[in-house]
């Protein structure tokens, strides 16, 4: 349940989005505050939501892209899932449509350990440990 809320979630932010020409990740940010969303990221991660917004925004523009290239999709549909983040390889599963997963890499400055690491040097971070 807690993933269709999440999933349910990520698509209104991204098509509240797409409705407003100049929509960015701060509105969105604020759209999502209205929201009791709990995002199952490691502790580390000091904003989870900012994470999940900018993770969700690499998203939908890989998605315009993959689009461009085949243009097989005429909706607006993207969406990430936090049980799909892999911090220790710095990845994470975007959904296209119904039946396209994609998975992309996250920024190089998203941290991936509690002790400073960053996706910049994947050799460094440390899985996700659920409970810790």
């Amino acid at each position: 349940m807690k993933v269709v809320c999440i999933i349910v979630l990520f698509v209104i932010v991204a098509v509240n989005e797409s409705a407003t020409s100049e929509a960015n990740t701060s509105n969105a940010a604020k759209d999502t505050k209205k929201k009791n969303v709990t995002l199952q990221f490691p502790s580390y991660i000091q904003n989870p939501k900012q994470l999940a917004l900018e993770l969700l925004k690499i998203c939908k523009n890989n998605k315009s892209s993959h689009n461009s290239l085949t243009s097989r999709s005429s909706y607006n549909y993207y969406a990430i899932n936090d049980k799909y983040v892999d911090f220790k390889n710095c990845t994470f599963l975007c959904k296209h449509d119904k039946d396209i997963n994609v998975t992309l890499n996250m920024p190089p400055n998203t941290p991936c350990g509690p002790n400073g690491q960053t996706c910049a040097d994947k050799s460094q971070c440390v899985g996700h440990i659920p409970g810790c």
